[in-house]
């Protein structure tokens, strides 16, 4: 088992990732609600699940310029409220920016994006993406013979959940 440096985890929304990315984290939670029976003997309290949530969030550094190949602040405020892909692969090549392998994906909605501009640092801003369906199930992009991406009609790369046990 190799261990996974944090410059080579990047999150990545749709296909290109966070430019200028310091950290990211994935939250992964449980919900469970307590019941009881008047047969329950002891103290414990007894959980029955209600739901699994998951949130991905990421903290960069505002840049001013478009890098064509990463996905910057400015277009991540203008998804806020919309569906996008999220993947957490493994990276490397320039800028740590080529997918290596796909850890986790699934869909989730850009739910909020806080800029922070202290005097004299630089600027920051931290995106949180909440899971919405598909949770963390590993997708792969579906690919003709001649490793072309399908395309959809308007313009989606189609993907499909990976299974393991096909390779």
């Amino acid at each position: 088992m190799a261990i996974v440096k944090g410059q080579n985890l990047r999150l990545f929304v749709g296909s290109r990732a966070i430019a200028a990315a310091l950290d990211c984290q994935l939250q992964v939670q449980l919900n469970v609600t307590p019941y009881s029976t008047k047969d329950d003997e002891g103290s414990f309290t007894k959980n029955r699940v209600v739901s699994l949530q998951w949130s991905v969030t990421a903290n960069a550094v505002v840049v001013d310029d478009v890098e064509l190949d990463a996905i910057g602040a400015a277009e991540l405020t203008d998804l806020v409220g919309q569906d996008v892909q999220v993947q957490l692969n493994t990276t490397n090549g320039e800028k740590n920016r080529e997918g290596v392998e796909q850890l986790l994906a699934g869909e989730a909605i850009v739910s909020d994006v806080q800029y922070t501009a202290q005097n004299r640092q630089r600027s920051t801003y931290q995106v949180t993406l909440t899971g919405k369906k598909n949770m963390l199930i590993d997708l792969r992009y579906i690919v003709t013979a001649d490793e072309h991406y399908i395309r959809t009609a308007d313009n989606h790369i189609v993907m499909a959940a990976h299974d393991p046990n096909a390779e």
